[in-house]
């Protein structure tokens, strides 16, 4: 067995991870006169990495064997370059190692010096569960700065609003947890909404709430000391925490839940139908989370929307407690007057973090932006004599590697090697997928395994089992990078891989993760040392807040004792940048304003759920909007007026009884449950109509085609030819359903003649890019759900996996609102045939599978190999034995692979484990199926 880092340490005495390295020796090679393949076409960033020229991604046939093997020890390909301490007469000093805590830094207070900072305090008032499930989850102690906050008057009762503010690390979820679970434990007859942006944040709070409430019991007139109820009673006591967002398998209702954990436009339709079925009563708390999104334009003014709709609905039998909070949130005392609460500011960080500047190879300490500013100014200064040149703190070595050549890609992957030699977590991003696959690469290429001990490659192992069993392909270069401890985390990837290598960094079974900068604020993934390669997304700069957000994943508590943060410039950069860290956040302000046209979905969201029915009370609702707290009250009810004027010329609402009352058409009602804005809903309403005069039912590309979502701009960019061979490759009702929506052949003809692209200057430009856009989602709608694999749809349209599992979802979502609309307008026909599409999208699979598509694990390619062996039922499946699915799992992988040795049994041993899991999952949906039966007898 390898030795541990410890035992090496005591071995080399105290010694940094520097010094260990030096005097360690490594096998390197270099690229020289090696013969090597690369695509016609690559970005320029990939030239500015200098990347080396054998890692640039090429296109893989998915029916090539892949031969795997995962080396348990060996030496590194590269050696990464040393960072060695300057002084003042050039000498070289020893480096600190970045496991020592800095100077100075005291430790937080605990329950010992401070009883009040134990959630256990009789003032906070939580049931004794709750608190062990928080102490079991790593939480034995809260910041002061928690506990004031919480404290603070009327907020532990609901009475009072709340806006905080607090670094990220700093805490801030926690207050939201406690305030949320109180109100919900105390009040068993109201319920709890939490609205977070991101997918991918849902679902970690999902599992998080989940555990915490473990076990919880609310409080009921049978149980005021919170204890459980009798053995015999139902325990619908229980805190029970649901997630609500688009692409979710959940069957779970509104009324099956206490705590919502919801994605901003579910929040919103799930308010509106509480508002529209006279339950909004039933709400007692809602969470606003990254509250500074209200600023977004296309997403983020739903939480606006949101939150006025309950506040212009509040009374004081009925209040319901709003709190939101961000990291980054410059104008708190504002969105406080808005939602009428407290407003809160911590500066607090209970772990210290190290800014530093990294320059052609050399490192500058930056205590705060503005040194930042001053350090970037004097290195870019011509006139060196009057404005001195800041001497480095430490400097990275040249590196003799081609790969290397380039600063920039050395510095980052000398900081990087250098913290996971250390025993620490390094967390890199990177301006474009490729970019972060290629650091990877690089870095990994630099880490030695011998130091790693046997424990962490068996786990290393276990985690490349798992990735290779998932079913929606597998990610090469994983091979090469888990196995040194490094992997990339970017949006290509399909969720299932998001996930567990995100879940195997926060273990530490990684030690660099490298991610692009658009993931910054969806994943949680703090870091010992946070590297930026660059402060570019894509070709742009960061903005402020994204850099903010970046930086401060640095520093994991319980884990480290410091963070530090390194900001790799190009020269041509660092003005920029150096601009960009020093700018002020943009305020927060409304996006309900004419030219960001919030105000028309909002008057029609509160007209078509019955909330207002005339002037006076669409008055009410924009006088207790942002919108009303930030502009001049004349124009904002001159906004009312084109608004109101607007929505009856589409035909969304008409006048009521009398001359100022409103009221929704029929229309206007789907639009509202169906959860699109006015300008989609009426697009949506004319595809419809057209679809019922002259539906193509003898087909399927009708139906995936209506199921595209209008917004396209998420949609992959197309493939002229692939679009002509698909289209070439339809039937006689393909193409009649590709007519009726106003696809041309000639027209996808002449494109890919010409190599031109589609033109969207014009309204009937837009109009048609957006038809040819959906219709090449559609094709792949229907190769899903014909069974075609996730991988292999990728590769026909060449569009990354992770993209392709994305467009599912979305669709998902977007068909369920389809269904709802067309159940508002009566069209009771057209709703079935989506209904069944739907749930074919759901399996991915034929009619014929929908069945044992039930089953955990069982989905397209899957289900159809079981049926093609024999299993081809939910009870021959719940019969079976786990060790007779192996092989037959075996063959629904993505691509053919020789394993070998350790690796080959690992492999076996985690698809017995999915195994075990479809048994028992298929025994449970027979069991039910059969008391089903009985009942009905």
């Amino acid at each position: 067995m390898a030795a541990s880092w410890q035992q090496l340490a005591t071995s080399y005495g105290q010694k940094t991870s520097v010094d260990l390295a030096r005097q360690q020796t490594f096998n390197t090679t270099t690229a020289a006169g090696v013969k090597r393949t690369i695509d016609e076409v690559q970005s320029a960033q990939d030239d500015q990495l200098g990347l080396p020229i054998h890692h640039r991604t090429a296109p893989h046939s998915a029916q090539a064997p892949i031969h795997l093997e995962l080396h348990e020890h060996r030496p590194p390909r590269l050696q990464a370059s040393r960072i060695v301490s300057a002084v003042g007469n050039g000498t070289q000093a020893a480096v600190r190692s970045t496991a020592a805590p800095l100077a100075g830094t005291g430790s937080t207070p605990g329950p010992s010096q401070n009883p009040i900072l134990s959630l256990r305090h009789p003032r906070y008032g939580l049931p004794d569960k709750l608190v062990e499930n928080f102490e079991a989850l790593g939480v034995r102690a809260i910041y002061p700065w928690q506990s004031s906050c919480l404290l603070g008057k009327g907020l532990l009762t609901g009475e009072q609003n709340l806006v905080y503010t607090a670094p990220t690390g700093g805490g801030k979820s926690l207050v939201a947890d406690v305030l949320l679970l109180k109100r919900v434990i105390e009040n068993p007859t109201k319920r709890a909404i939490l609205v977070l942006p991101y997918v991918a944040l849902v679902q970690e709070k999902l599992r998080w709430l989940r555990s915490l409430v473990d076990g919880v019991f609310k409080v009921s007139d049978d149980m005021t000391d919170g204890s459980p109820p009798p053995t015999w009673r139902r325990p619908s006591t229980t805190v029970r925490v649901s997630g609500f967002f688009g692409g979710s398998r959940s069957n779970v209702n509104w009324s099956d839940c206490d705590v919502a954990v919801c994605t901003i436009e579910k929040a919103n339709s799930l308010v509106n139908t509480a508002i529209e079925e006279g339950k909004h009563d039933d709400i007692c708390v809602v969470v606003l989370d990254e509250l500074h999104m209200i600023n977004d334009e296309h997403r983020g003014y739903l939480m606006e929307i949101l939150a006025t709709k309950l506040m212009a609905l509040e009374t004081p039998e009925s209040k319901v407690q709003m709190v939101g909070m961000s990291a980054t949130l410059p104008n708190p005392q504002l969105l406080a007057q808005w939602l009428k609460a407290k407003f809160y500011v911590a500066k607090y960080r209970p772990i210290p973090v190290e800014e530093h500047l990294v320059y052609e190879n050399a490192i500058y300490p930056t205590a705060n932006a503005k040194e930042f500013f001053r350090t970037a100014n004097r290195l870019t200064t011509k006139d060196a004599m009057s404005t001195p040149r800041p001497q480095p703190a430490r400097t990275i070595q040249r590196s003799t590697h081609h790969e290397l050549e380039n600063p920039l890609t050395n510095a980052v992957v000398a900081l990087a090697a250098d913290t996971a030699l250390a025993g620490h977590g390094a967390l890199v991003f990177c301006s474009s997928r490729m970019g972060s696959e290629k650091t990877a690469l690089l870095i990994s290429d630099a880490l030695p395994t011998d130091h790693v001990d046997q424990d962490t490659l068996d786990k290393r192992q276990d985690l490349l089992a798992s990735l290779r069993a998932l079913p929606g392909g597998f990610e090469p270069s994983f091979s090469k990078t888990v196995s040194c401890g490094v992997a990339f985390h970017h949006a290509g990837l399909t969720t299932e891989e998001r996930e567990l290598v995100a879940e195997a960094y926060d273990k530490g079974v990684l030690k660099v993760m490298v991610a692009t900068c658009s993931l910054a604020a969806g994943i949680n993934l703090p870091a010992r040392r946070v590297i930026l390669n660059g402060a570019r997304m894509g070709r742009d700069l960061v903005g402020p807040a994204m850099l903010r957000q970046m930086r401060g994943r640095a520093g994991r508590k319980g884990k480290d004792e410091v963070g530090e943060t390194y900001l790799c410039c190009h020269k041509n950069d660092l003005e920029a940048v150096a601009a960009v860290l020093e700018a002020e956040l943009p305020p927060v302000e409304s996006c309900l304003t004419p030219e960001k046209q919030g105000i028309t979905r909002a008057l029609l969201e509160i007209i078509g759920t019955r909330m207002a029915s005339s002037k006076s009370s669409v008055d009410d609702y924009v006088r207790s909007s942002l919108l009303w707290r930030t502009m001049d009250h004349a124009q904002v009810l001159d906004m009312v007026e084109k608004a109101i004027g607007d929505l009856r010329a589409k035909h969304l609402i008409q006048s009521g009884q009398y001359d100022d009352c409103f009221e929704p058409t029929k229309v206007g009602m789907a639009v509202v449950a169906s959860g699109l804005g006015p300008e989609d809903g009426v697009f949506v309403h004319s595809e419809l109509r057209r679809a019922l005069e002259s539906f193509v039912m003898d087909g399927e590309m009708h139906i995936f085609y209506l199921f595209t979502p209008v917004q396209t701009a998420g949609l992959a960019e197309i493939s002229w030819l692939t679009f002509r061979n698909q289209l070439e490759g339809l039937d006689d009702s393909g193409m009649r359903a590709m007519r009726l929506v106003g696809v041309n052949p000639a027209f996808v003809n002449r494109l890919v003649n010409s190599g031109g692209e589609l033109k969207e200057n014009t309204a009937d430009e837009i109009r048609l890019a957006r038809v040819y856009r959906r219709t090449y989602s559609a094709f792949q709608l229907r190769d899903l759900c014909n069974e075609m694999p996730v991988h292999e749809v990728s590769l026909k349209y060449s569009v990354p996996r992770g993209q392709v599992q994305t467009l599912s979802q979305t669709c998902h979502g977007f068909a369920a609102g389809m269904i709802k609309f067309c159940e508002r307008m009566g069209w009771g026909m057209l709703r079935a045939v989506q209904e069944h599409m739907l749930d074919r999208l759901h399996a991915g699979a034929r009619e014929d599978l929908l069945e044992m598509a039930q089953v955990a694990f069982v989905k397209s390619r899957m289900a159809r190999i079981f049926w093609e062996n024999g299993f081809k039922s939910i009870r021959a499946l719940g019969e079976a034995d786990p060790q007779a699915l192996v092989p037959v799992m075996a063959q629904a992988q993505a691509r053919k692979m020789k394993l070998q040795g350790a690796a080959a049994t690992k492999f076996s041993a985690t698809l017995l484990s999915k195994a075990e899991i479809i048994v028992s999952s298929a025994n449970r949906l027979w069991v039910k199926q059969q008391m089903a039966q009985w009942e009905e007898e």
